[in-house]
């Protein structure tokens, strides 16, 4: 004769896990329901370690200590249909076995059912990988799944459906490759993978990068980063907590939103969820360190999380060089490369001439330096406006490497590209005009008047070279009016008023030309500009007249 204690508990448990099975299933459980299906009479030790029903199609966690064990239970109504149940350990390895009770041995009454009683586990398993049970064709009946963590409290997931095949995102055989490109600037790495090709409508991502190792699940990541704890109290209701599932996102949240204030990675593993984009931006990475990373996704109709795609990468700060071809110049954003480029050049086995190299920072300086077989070529030089750096005896097939560095952060905030060439095709291939040592514009105020200034210039060394003058108004005072130093990169922005070549009959050494058009008593920046045919313009110093105010 069983003890009125025990049945007394045994009808809740089994009232409990019947109105868990109907929530699970969608189902009010009304008057007719309240008749469990099963009622176990339970020891009074296995009475608390009953926990709820898994939900079918719909992924849900729940919490367990180190040692204890609990029963989750699945019930199969369906006849000749298939049962897969996905179990996935968090942050210990857990033993777990399936045990089944068919309905046709229950009869009307099963008070005298223990869970000893039910036999052999259908399937046995330990470790700390997700694992799936699997049946293509599972008896109707009710399935009991036993889980224990081993090493340390966790969370486990759990997800059980019936369709064919199982959960279609577990069981795809190739994952997602992942894209891993350098930026240069503040130390940017971006990570970009291809969408998903199951349920990509309702899948999101979430992406976990740390310098140790890498994860298994997305609960495993998570719980290294934000820590185990138990959920809140339970609900009356049977089942599981579902607060247990936003109190989880928000921890998520939180923690995300800590790492961007971080600007970058400065934390020891990052946890980002980015919704259905298919690409995040890491920042400050450091060099030498080799980085882990796993991009998981999320259904968001049954909320289960599967790996996606991983990938590792030892960060080199420092950016490969970029390979110039001969005579094809070459331009690149500095800021975004940290204010270091590095560019490679190898010369041709037709090329007839020394190799010629023009550096032009748009806006600001730079230091240049050229190597080849580690050895010095052209020592480091600064380069304000443009430089040629010129190796007469390059051989046939030699490679070289030009380091460009903007060291002043000041000066690198002014530079907004910078633009180089290399060819050894001599001066055929070379598009940069010859330029005399002495680069300043002269003023003749004794040819000025009200409305025209008269210059002067040294010539360019090409007599084939073609002068374009242009001068522009200082409206806001010359507090505003530029250096003397011209942007090399913005020499042919500005339309020229008047373009002219020298006369090689001349026999005058200076070059000279009346600027017209202007207004009595104003401010103005000049311009001359020297452009050798099919080739580039390069600026003199700029110079800052003023017209005289009355033209009596």
């Amino acid at each position: 004769m069983r003890a009125p204690g025990r049945a007394a508990g045994a009808s809740v448990v089994a009232a409990l896990v019947l109105a868990a099975c109907a929530a699970a299933a969608g189902q009010d459980p009304g008057p007719k329901a309240r008749r469990p299906p099963y009622r176990f009479d339970l020891p009074k030790n296995d009475i608390f370690r009953v926990t709820a029903a898994i939900p079918d199609n719909h992924q849900v966690s729940a919490f367990l200590f180190k040692g204890e064990t609990k029963l989750f239970f699945y019930e199969q109504r369906k006849k000749d249909s298939g049962l897969f149940i996905a179990v996935t350990p968090c942050t210990s390895s857990v033993a777990w076995s399936v045990l089944y009770r068919n309905h046709s041995d229950a009869g009307d009454r099963l008070a005298d059912v223990t869970v000893a009683s039910l036999g052999a586990p259908l399937e046995s398993n330990r470790g700390a990988d997700t694992e799936v049970f699997a049946r293509e064709h599972a008896p109707p009946g009710l399935y009991v799944l036993e889980v224990t963590p081993l090493e340390r409290e966790s969370y486990v997931q759990f997800y059980a459906t019936e369709d064919p095949g199982g959960p279609a995102a577990l069981s795809v055989p190739h994952r997602a490759r992942l894209r891993l490109r350098r930026r240069g600037r503040r130390r940017q790495l971006a990570v970009s993978w291809e969408q998903s090709k199951v349920d990509p409508h309702v899948t999101q991502y979430c992406l976990a990068v740390n310098a140790r190792r890498h994860y298994r699940s997305l609960c495993e990541a998570r719980g290294e980063a934000q820590g185990v704890a138990p959920p809140p109290p339970a609900p009356r209701a049977p089942g599981f907590d579902p607060r247990l599932e936003r109190a989880q996102a928000r921890k998520s949240e939180l923690a995300s939103k800590a790492a961007r204030a971080g600007r970058g990675l400065k934390a020891d593993l990052l946890v980002e969820c980015v919704g259905r984009r298919t690409q995040y931006t890491l920042t400050q990475l450091e060099h030498g360190k080799v980085y882990h990373f796993d991009v998981f996704g999320v259904n968001r109709k049954t909320n289960l999380s599967f790996p996606y795609g991983r990938a590792a990468l030892k960060y080199d700060q420092r950016s490969r060089p970029a390979a110039l071809r001969d005579a094809k110049a070459a331009r690149v954003n500095l800021r975004k490369l940290d204010g270091r480029a590095t560019f490679k050049f190898k010369v041709g086995r037709q090329a007839p001439g020394p190799l010629q190299m023009y550096v032009m920072p748009c806006g600001g300086a730079v230091d240049a330096e050229v190597t080849s077989q580690g050895k010095v070529v052209v020592a480091r030089r600064r380069v304000e406006g443009y430089d040629v750096l010129r190796v007469a005896d390059a051989a046939r097939g030699q490679r070289f490497l030009l380091k460009v560095v903007a060291r002043d952060p000041d000066e690198l905030s002014r530079i907004s590209a910078l633009e180089v060439l290399a060819t050894a095709r001599g001066d055929a291939g070379f598009p940069l005009p010859a330029m005399p040592q002495e680069r300043r514009l002269h003023e003749f105020p004794g040819l000025s008047d009200c409305r025209s200034v008269t210059l002067g210039w040294l010539p360019s060394p090409d007599p084939a070279a073609r002068y374009c003058v242009s001068a522009a108004e200082l409206r806001r005072g010359w507090d505003e009016a530029p250096g003397a130093t011209p942007d090399q990169c913005a020499a042919e922005r500005r339309r020229p008023q008047h373009c002219l070549a020298r006369d090689p009959a001349a026999n005058s050494t200076v070059m000279t030309h009346r600027v017209r058009d202007l207004k009595p008593g104003r401010g103005y920046v000049v311009q001359v500009t020297a452009k050798k045919l099919r080739g580039k313009a390069l600026a003199y110093d700029l110079l800052q007249v003023v017209t005289k105010d009355s033209c009596s």
